[in-house]
């Protein structure tokens, strides 16, 4: 077990750590973005059988961060905003959605879209993956592995860039359709589980759909959100007695318990005056 992972179970309070799927742009990263590129060349992928759109992504007001049912633009003035519509409209008419509203203020575009299917947008961004950032060949296999891996769960790829802007190394996202919900957290996304820690794939494989090992402490799935929590104890009564508080925490805040590993340490971790030898790792649902 890594002393990093067992240092921050026993430090970090009863709040869950929860794996990040998404790095917001704000305002003030926009403008610290000099590139003025472009707008991206958008292409129909013939090849895919959902049709979707892919092409280069260059200017930071095109790019959509996606919540509820609306589009977001960190747009530096209304003109790019008015981009980011004339961009984003059509893709989403393609897919069977409608805008209902454009709203803008503060450097902030709101892209509001209905469904006639609750369906929403969602996006996962790859640059937390573990790929060949220099190889555009690499960030392509990476993505169109993610591709196909939501059209086998019937989740409808709709737009998928190479992400080329110095905010970002580079890196690459993909836009797909799902069923809302009005917790995001339950709703069927392409996620990636990323805590620090040494995942056990095995207690996972059934309840979610996992799309690829990214490495022993990542990995890519599909599925509702997933959390984690490292827990330390002195023996095997007192771990036992931890697990069974954390369940209860989990089902008191409506949280779904998934499984829990107890491993004994190969050395006594020592901290203060307390010493543990048994370390937990438990996985639910947030």
């Amino acid at each position: 077990m890594k002393r990093l992972a067992i240092a921050a179970a026993a430090f970090l309070s009863a709040a869950t750590l929860n794996a990040a799927e998404l790095n917001g742009l704000s305002a003030a990263d926009v403008k610290a973005s000099k590139i003025e590129a472009p707008a991206p060349v958008l292409e129909q992928v013939a090849a895919e059988k959902c049709g979707h759109v892919s092409g280069d992504l260059t200017k930071m007001n095109l790019f959509a961060t996606a919540s509820r049912s609306q589009l977001i633009s960190h747009s530096k003035t209304e003109a790019e905003f008015q981009e980011f519509i004339a961009m984003w409209k059509p893709i989403l008419e393609k897919f069977g959605m409608r805008v209902v509203s454009t709203e803008y203020k503060h450097e902030l575009g709101i892209l509001k879209y209905e469904s006639p299917d609750g369906k929403v947008v969602r996006m996962f961004l790859g640059d937390r993956m573990n790929y060949d950032a220099l190889s555009a060949d690499a960030m392509k296999k990476e993505q169109h592995m993610l591709i196909e891996a939501l059209e086998k769960q019937g989740l409808t790829p709709v737009a998928a860039f190479m992400i080329k802007n110095e905010i970002f190394r580079p890196t690459f996202n993909v836009y797909y359709l799902t069923q809302g919900d009005e917790n995001a957290d339950h709703e069927v996304q392409l996620r990636q589980l990323k805590n620090g820690d040494d995942i056990d794939f095995d207690l996972l494989t059934n309840s979610v759909t996992l799309v690829e090992k990214d490495a022993s402490f990542s990995m890519v799935y599909i599925g509702r959100l997933l959390g984690f929590k490292g827990k330390l104890a002195a023996d095997e009564a007192a771990m036992a007695a931890k697990v069974a508080d954390y369940k209860k925490f989990l089902l008191e805040n409506k949280k779904e318990f998934i499984a829990a590993k107890v491993t004994k340490l190969d050395e006594p971790f020592v901290v203060g005056e307390h010493t543990y030898r048994y370390y937990a790792a438990l996985y639910f649902f947030q």
